[in-house]
C-alpha cells in the first residue's frame, strides 16, 4: 500500500512541477487525449492572432468625434474648403485631405454637437 502511495505522490509532484501547468487552461480551447500509459492528457489549443476590436472601435469613435467637433466649430463649408486645399499637395497631405473629407458620420456628429450649443 505504501509503495503505490509513494508512486502516486511522485506522479502528483511531477504534474505540479511541470512548466506548462502555470497558466490556467480554458475548457473550450483544450484538446483531450489519452496517453499510451492510459493517462488523460489535456493540452491547451494554440490561440490564433486576436484583433483588438474594442481599441479599434474607440479609435474610430474618437476620430469621428474630433472631426465632427472641428466641423461643428468651423462650419461645414469652411471645413470642406480647407480639406480640399490640401489635395494638390504632396502624397502625405493628400492622405490627410482624404481622411479630413466631410463624410456622413462626421456631419451627423457635427449636427449633434451644434444642437447642444
Amino acid at each position: 500500500m505504501s509503495d503505490s502511495y509513494e508512486e502516486f505522490r511522485d506522479r502528483v509532484a511531477r504534474i505540479y512541477d511541470a512548466k506548462g501547468n502555470k497558466k490556467p487552461m480554458r475548457a473550450s480551447r483544450s484538446q483531450i487525449s489519452v496517453d499510451h500509459d492510459g493517462y488523460v492528457v489535456i493540452r491547451s489549443a494554440r490561440r490564433g492572432p486576436q484583433v483588438p476590436w474594442t481599441g479599434i472601435l474607440m479609435l474610430a469613435v474618437a476620430f469621428f468625434g474630433v472631426k465632427g467637433a472641428v466641423m461643428s466649430r468651423l462650419g461645414p463649408d469652411f471645413y470642406g474648403a480647407q480639406a480640399q486645399r490640401l489635395e494638390p499637395a504632396s502624397v502625405l497631405e493628400q492622405v490627410g485631405a482624404w481622411t479630413m473629407r466631410p463624410d456622413p458620420v462626421s456631419r451627423w456628429v457635427a449636427a449633434q454637437i451644434s444642437s447642444l450649443s
